[in-house]
């Protein structure tokens, strides 16, 4: 039996704060390069995969604020994905008590129009109508563990689909 093969992941030019990828297990590191959808995703499955990564409740109260059709846009664009993914730095607490804890000044927080209540349901919507997978993964480590796991998980897949 033929054993998987390794995987090289592509990181969007665009993606300044991100993960950084090195050769370890099944991963042959990582190449910059850019892509039309999303942050992340794997050589030879670029149509396949996308990983679209979220740092912080600020973020995406951005994305579904003042830059709500862009961010729409792209989420349209992620539905043609099979295995697409919305990878939170944050937990779903961080949504619902928002703008709490989202590193926007105590003094400006008033100023804010996006609630979390708002924002619960405008993921909840584009996950349901772009069939694209959200994951809270709490902070910046877990969202990198976890992004590394899918990537390991979807080049199982399509090697052994690719087997028969």
């Amino acid at each position: 039996m033929k054993k998987t093969p390794n995987y090289t992941v592509i990181k969007d030019t665009r993606e300044k704060e991100g993960y950084f990828f090195k050769p370890y297990d099944r991963c042959d590191g990582m190449v910059v390069e850019t892509m039309k959808t999303g942050d992340y995703t794997i050589q030879g499955h670029e149509d396949i995969i996308c990983i679209e990564r979220k740092a912080s409740t600020a973020e995406i109260a951005t994305n579904l604020g003042k830059k709500k059709k862009p961010f729409q846009n792209e989420m349209e664009r992620m539905k043609d994905f099979r295995f697409s993914f919305l990878i939170c730095e944050f937990d779903m607490d961080d949504i619902i008590n928002f703008p709490e804890n989202s590193g926007i000044p105590k003094a400006q927080q008033s100023k804010v129009k996006v609630t979390g209540r708002y924002m619960l349901k405008s993921l909840l919507e584009f996950q349901m109508w772009y069939d694209t997978k959200i994951l809270f993964c709490g902070d910046k480590y877990n969202a990198f563990l976890a992004t590394n796991s899918i990537f390991k998980r979807v080049n199982e897949i399509m090697h052994l689909e690719n087997k028969q």
